[in-house]
């Protein structure tokens, strides 16, 4: 009977892989989901159809949802586009994934002279200006059913990155490929510095981006907009070109921790949203070690070309032991005002954040040492102690993105 029991849990947990339940793409329209779908080539196994027949069936309500919205306020933002000025540009919280962008971009949210996108919006981008008063009785509902909680804290309320509304605009992010269809990664890696974009992909990610932060302006009124996304990492020298004004926070951690880390939130994130079969696990770490890297090295590159007043480092580690301290030395250095309401949120946020269970992760194995090692310019730059030779590390809050 133990063995019978035993046999019958393992089956539930590879079928649970595959059962349907609704992706982060289903309050996308279906031309975006259906771009998206082009790109896997036809490589979608069997397995993963319960997943992606209800992906279509959800994604063509928001379709209908959406329609008025993208006509409506398309046009509107395309004749009379709010204007950006230099003192409202956007703050940009840099740092790869599992870098500490999560905590940092909460506390920043804490301040109400900032405003982060917020879930439903980055999730529904086409949706929610005037389609939202419907879409909402379908999705808030489901936004705690999409497993996004496994990688990240989601609420209709908590702030979110935006790399996930360019995804599901069509595919423009670098989390199509690592989330949806690991085996495309090569080609929606692109989609991370920019660099290897056609003119074509270029214009359509910079007139992406543009829209999606026009139009969060036209909600948000004159306070300045938050902004997260570790792709933008890699990006600093286009956005300084869109946006004039903009300023940056940069985070960084342990490389070693966040290489640990990222092996993890792949793992989650296709476990959760993907319709392809993952890549060999050498091949997958090799992307992360590598992405990892070079995200840092453009960040490093293109940090000369932001202007003294509108930057800003920090490590977690400084800034998980003095959040108050660490966040009035960026205010001070961005030239931002801090006032006593934003200490008493921050604080708060702190609290939230320190209560959280923490993993532990497995030796790295010798194959992951040396990519680790690789890793070793990271720490120099940005003041971090080198890896340990071995032992398991408390590395991670809980399985989140940032």
């Amino acid at each position: 009977m133990k063995a019978l029991h035993e046999n019958i849990s393992l089956v539930a947990r590879r079928l649970a892989l595959y059962l349907p339940y609704p992706h982060f793409m289903c309050v996308a329209p279906l031309d975006a989901v259906l771009r998206i779908l082009w790109r896997a080539q036809g490589q979608i196994p069997p397995a993963y159809w319960p997943r992606l027949v209800l992906l279509l069936l959800l994604s063509g309500i928001s379709t209908v949802a959406s329609l008025p919205e993208r006509v409506i306020v398309g046009v509107w933002l395309r004749l009379r586009p709010p204007r950006m000025e230099r003192e409202n540009a956007p703050v940009f919280v840099l740092g790869y994934f599992r870098s500490g962008t999560t905590f940092l971009q909460n506390l920043l949210a804490a301040d109400p002279s900032l405003r982060s996108p917020s879930w439903p919006q980055v999730l529904a981008p086409q949706t929610f200006v005037l389609g939202w008063a419907l879409l909402r009785y379908l999705f808030v509902p489901l936004l705690p059913l999409t497993r996004l909680d496994a990688v990240v804290p989601v609420g209709a309320r908590l702030p979110a990155e935006d790399d996930f509304a360019l995804n599901n605009m069509g595919g423009m992010s670098v989390l199509t490929g690592r989330a949806i269809l690991p085996r495309r990664q090569a080609f929606f890696n692109r989609f991370h510095d920019l660099d290897a974009l056609s003119a074509d992909e270029f214009s359509r990610w910079r007139s992406h981006q543009l829209a999606f932060v026009q139009k969060l302006a036209l909600v948000t009124g004159r306070r300045r907009l938050l902004l997260k996304s570790p792709s933008h990492t890699a990006r600093v020298r286009y956005l300084l070109e869109l946006f004039p004004g903009a300023k940056f926070v940069h985070i960084s951690r342990s490389p070693e921790v966040v290489f640990r880390s990222n092996l993890l939130l792949a793992r989650e994130l296709q476990r959760a949203f993907a319709l392809q079969p993952p890549l060999p696990e050498d091949e997958q770490e090799e992307i992360i070690a590598h992405e990892y890297l070079a995200t840092e090295m453009h960040y490093l590159a293109d940090r000369a070309q932001i202007p003294a007043a509108d930057f800003a480092e920090v490590r977690l580690q400084d800034l998980t032991a003095d959040p108050v301290g660490e966040m009035k030395r960026i205010y001070g250095e961005l030239g931002l005002p801090f006032s006593r309401g934003c200490e008493e949120r921050m604080l708060q946020v702190a609290a939230t954040f320190g209560k959280q269970a923490r993993n532990r992760h497995p030796d790295l194995t010798e194959r992951q040492k040396a990519r680790v090692a690789r890793l070793a310019p990271l720490a120099a730059a940005f003041g971090h102690a080198p890896a340990r030779a071995s032992g398991t590390l408390d590395v991670d809050s809980q399985q989140r993105i940032g």
